[in-house]
């Protein structure tokens, strides 16, 4: 196995920035008819996007995971404070790991049919919207002893379609070797 296998979208600084620039527009509308309504614009759209649409569509907008040789690694978003704090500052991401040890069981969801391994290579998965809030389900389950971790899939899904079955089936090999 190579280092390991990634999946998702890695956290950027393209929250700041397309806040920052839906900001300056709402405020350059606003300042062709009144200085205050323009800060007041600005204000009101940078609060919005920062510290509701981002903190709250985070996981779908960037699910970044990866199966490594000891277990899996994946984004800490639990909380609201977790996820705000990868909006303000992606450069120091936190990532929570799950040792292999940790996971009892594992399937795939794809819209409402549950798939592993033996089947894995039989999905036609559906064309995935460019629009987060409008991808179809398409996830990892990992089973563990205090409940369930999902992993997103529909973004590798939907930018690289030819390979994305392949490299699933690849970390599902390494995860069944791994825990069986």
């Amino acid at each position: 196995m190579t280092n390991s296998i990634e999946f998702g979208k890695k956290i950027n600084r393209r929250p700041i920035m397309i806040s920052l620039i839906l900001s300056l527009i709402a405020g350059g509308i606003g300042a062709y008819f009144d200085f205050k309504l323009a800060i007041s614009l600005f204000l009101l759209v940078l609060i919005f996007m920062l510290f509701i649409y981002y903190p709250n569509n985070l996981s779908v907008l960037f699910g970044h995971w990866q199966v490594e040789k000891h277990g899996i690694s994946y984004y800490k978003m639990d909380s609201y404070f977790d996820r705000l704090k990868m909006t303000l500052l992606p450069d120091i991401t936190e990532f929570q790991f799950i040792s292999f040890s940790q996971v009892k069981s594992y399937y795939v969801i794809e819209q409402k049919e549950k798939f592993d391994l033996t089947n894995i290579l039989t999905i036609n998965p559906t064309r995935q919207s460019i629009f987060p809030w409008l991808r179809k389900p398409f996830y990892l389950v990992l089973v563990v002893n205090g409940g369930q971790i999902k992993l997103d899939l529909s973004w590798t899904q939907l930018h690289d379609r030819k390979n994305s079955l392949y490299r699933l089936s690849n970390a599902l090999k390494v995860i069944d070797q791994k825990i069986n």
